[in-house]
């Protein structure tokens, strides 16, 4: 087997990196929510073909790819897998960029198409050098990141099987560092994620003859305080979570007191035990402030994702791989957990693997506008800094 250096590696990335970019500004244009990518998934389809890559079309939901890229060994030796998130939010841009969505209410405010056109020019560089490997390397394109639970389809869809993945590996842009740097983190990176409804019910009537009425609304407004108890009186303090009331809806009209009130929120947690022992208190205080106010509690959950828990020895791994390939200074270790949420837990859960962020901060700026911000925009010279540590990484894998 023909063992290729890093420079042979990466000596045709320029060119590579400047068609990632190219496609990353039309999928920036084109912007798709969660299980609608259909344009995103045809742009991601046609550049497989193009490089020569067999991939299957259609997973979870319908806009999901799998790729794969098989070295020397066609048959055995290791597997790993890359993956990138190709759905964009109902945001309205105001980057100002030339190539800023053209649909109303829809951008890719996280940087989803920085994501895909690096793992499209990842897939370029390796594609290019088969011959450098041995084993198998498997390319997801995943929809519906954003609280869509696209990866939990796509694992129970198969990806991770025949053959069988022994790790995977995923980026996000970070604004908070520079280009050119990574950060990840043994164990714990990113929190688990319970999006949460209340509904209050109670008996509506005029609002001048409150007596004839149960209010929803002040039940709801008790229900409101009461639960930021929970972070604050039963939770120890050095065991993070976060509870947040974000939503709160009732009524249509001044003078009528409704029969429903709505609270709706986030349960954050970085351990299984914490977020457990924090949904069953909302429902306690909950139901039991409702039952005060001679009303009834209900509870819907939505968008559930496990803690984002890296396996330490890959952790490990990819800052070698960071200052092997990026210079001693690139990597920096995220020094606690981060309350963000991330599915691709689902696949941590199923397989090792190791979550990290890249720089996307310009070296000219002293800030940059934060994920989901309108002003947010995936920033192209890290383009290429995300091909080099995706493409060496797998590579570098199947040899150990």
């Amino acid at each position: 087997m023909a063992v290729a250096t890093e420079h042979q590696l990466f000596r045709d990335l320029e060119a590579i990196a400047a068609r990632a970019v190219a496609i990353r500004h039309d999928l920036h244009r084109h912007p798709e929510l969660g299980y609608q990518e259909r344009y995103t998934s045809g742009v991601v389809s046609q550049e497989l073909q193009r490089l020569g890559i067999p991939h299957q079309r259609g997973l979870a939901g319908g806009t999901g790819i799998l790729a794969t890229i098989r070295g020397t060994a066609t048959s055995g030796g290791k597997c790993v897998a890359l993956r990138a998130d190709m759905d964009a939010l109902p945001i309205s841009e105001e980057t100002g960029a030339d190539y800023a969505s053209t649909i109303p209410n829809r951008m890719h405010a996280c940087g989803h198409d920085g994501h895909t056109a690096i793992l499209l020019g990842a897939a370029a560089v390796l594609a290019a050098h088969a011959g450098a490997f041995s084993g198998t390397i498997k390319l997801l394109f995943q929809p519906a990141e954003e609280g869509g639970l696209g990866a939990k389809l796509m694992a129970e869809e198969g990806v991770l099987e025949n053959p069988n993945v022994e790790a995977v590996f995923g980026l996000h842009g970070w604004p908070g560092l520079k280009v050119g740097m990574v950060a990840t983190r043994p164990g714990p990176l990113l929190a688990s994620v319970d999006g949460f409804t209340i509904r209050i019910t109670g008996r509506g009537g005029h609002a001048a003859a409150p007596q004839d009425s149960v209010d929803p609304i002040v039940c709801a407004a008790a229900v409101v305080q009461s639960l930021q108890t929970i972070v604050s009186r039963e939770a120890d303090p050095t065991d993070a979570s976060v509870l947040t009331v974000s939503q709160i809806s009732a009524g249509t009209a001044f003078n009528v007191i409704p029969d429903k009130a709505e609270l709706s929120g986030t349960v954050r947690a970085l351990r299984p035990a914490r977020r457990q022992a924090t949904i069953a208190s909302l429902e306690r205080i909950a139901r039991n402030i409702a039952l005060a106010h001679r009303c009834e509690a209900s509870f819907d959950y939505f968008g559930t994702t496990p803690v984002t828990s890296n396996t330490p020895e890959l952790a490990a791994f990819i800052k070698q791989i960071a200052t092997d390939t990026l210079g001693p200074t690139a990597y920096v270790e995220a020094p606690k957990p981060a309350m963000w949420g991330e599915d691709f837990a689902f696949y941590l859960e199923r397989v090792p693997g190791c979550f990290f962020v890249l720089g996307v901060q310009p070296h000219d700026r002293d800030s940059y506008p934060m994920l989901h911000s309108p002003r947010y925009d995936f920033t192209d010279a890290a383009i290429p800094v995300g091909i080099r540590m995706m493409s060496q990484t797998a590579v570098e894998f199947l040899r150990r």
